[in-house]
C-alpha cells in the first residue's frame, strides 16, 4: 500500500475516493495533519491514481468525479456479496472493497504486537519459561493433544533473528490482505495456515513449528499465485527465500521449515484457485 497524495478537505477526499472505487481501483483514506492521504493498495495502479489526483486537484468539480451514487451502489453490492457464500474467498475483488477513514489493518498490527509481548513473556521461546510449556506441543506441563497447541506456536519465536524476520515481512504481506479483503479474511488465513503448518510439521518432522512466519509464507503464496502487481514486494520475496533456506538447512533452530513449505504450497493453491475464478468467461 503506497500513498498517492493528500487532499486537504475531507469532503473532497471522499469525492475522489468514490471516483476511484467506480474505476475499480482499491484505495483507502487516512487522516494526516495536512488533510487526508490517499493510499493505493495495488502498486500497479499508483501512477494512474497520481495522474487522476492531479486532474482532480485542478478541477474537483468536474462532472466525471460526480459518482457518489454509483460508488454507493458498488458498496451495497459488496456488502451483499460478503453476506453470501462468496465471502469466504480469499482475497476478494478489490473493486468492491468498502471504504474506511480509520486504519484498515488493525489485526495486522495487533498480531505483530502480540508476538512482541509473547516474545518477552516466553523469553524468545526459552524452554525454561513457564508460558512455553502451555503454548508449544510436546512441552512439559501439557500433553501435545491440548487443542490450542495446534495454533499457539505461531505466536512464539525462537530468537531475535526469527522475530526480526517476522517484523520485516509480516506487515507488508498481511496488511494488503486485510485492507483488500477484511479483518475476518486475514484472521481466517492466520488460523488456516497456522493449523496447516503445525499439522504437517507434527506429522513428519516433530512438533516444533514456531512463529508468525508460517502464516506469512501462506500469504506470500497467495500473492505469488495471483501474480498481482505489488502484491508482494521484492524485499519480502528475497527475505522469505533466504529465511526458508535457513530453516531447511537447520541454521535457525527449531522454527519449522516444513510448516513454511506447507503454508507456501497452500497459499499457492488458494491464489491459483482465486485467479482462475476471476478469469472472464467467454460469451456463449
Amino acid at each position: 500500500m503506497r500513498p498517492a497524495g493528500v487532499i486537504s478537505e475531507q469532503r473532497q477526499a471522499r469525492r475522489f475516493a468514490d471516483y476511484l472505487l467506480t474505476q475499480g481501483i482499491a484505495a483507502r483514506l487516512g487522516p494526516t495533519p495536512e488533510g487526508w492521504t490517499v493510499w493505493v493498495i495495488e502498486e500497479e495502479a499508483l501512477p494512474r491514481v497520481r495522474d487522476e489526483l492531479a486532474s482532480f486537484c485542478r478541477e474537483p468539480g468536474a462532472a466525471r468525479f460526480a459518482v457518489s451514487r454509483e460508488a454507493e451502489r458498488i458498496r451495497a453490492e459488496s456488502r451483499a456479496a460478503r453476506r453470501g457464500p462468496a465471502a469466504a474467498a480469499l482475497p476478494q475483488t478489490p473493486a468492491g472493497a468498502p471504504w474506511s477513514l480509520a486504519s484498515p489493518t488493525p489485526l495486522t498490527w495487533a498480531l505483530l504486537a502480540f508476538c512482541g509481548i509473547a516474545a518477552v513473556l516466553t523469553r524468545l521461546g526459552d524452554p525454561r519459561a513457564p508460558l512455553v510449556a502451555r503454548l508449544l506441543p510436546g512441552a512439559e506441563g501439557l500433553p501435545p493433544s491440548a487443542p490450542w497447541q495446534w495454533l499457539t506456536p505461531v505466536f512464539v519465536h525462537s530468537g531475535p533473528l526469527h522475530l526480526l524476520f517476522v517484523a520485516a515481512v509480516w506487515p507488508e504481506l498481511a496488511r494488503r490482505v486485510e485492507a483488500r479483503s477484511g479483518t475476518a479474511a486475514l484472521a481466517a488465513a492466520v488460523i488456516g495456515f497456522g493449523l496447516l503448518g503445525n499439522v504437517v510439521q507434527a506429522m513428519f518432522f516433530g512438533p516444533a513449528c514456531l512463529g508468525l512466519s508460517t502464516p506469512a509464507f501462506g500469504l506470500l503464496g497467495i500473492a505469488a499465485a495471483e501474480r498481482r502487481g505489488g502484491a508482494a514486494g521484492e524485499v519480502e520475496v528475497v527475505l522469505a527465500a533466504g529465511w526458508l533456506g535457513a530453516c531447511l538447512l537447520g541454521l535457525v533452530g527449531s522454527v519449522g521449515g516444513a510448516a513454511h513449505v506447507a503454508a507456501l504450497a497452500g497459499g499457492l493453491a488458494i491464489g491459483a484457485a482465486v485467479r482462475r475464478g476471476r478469469r472472464p468467461r467467454a460469451s456463449p
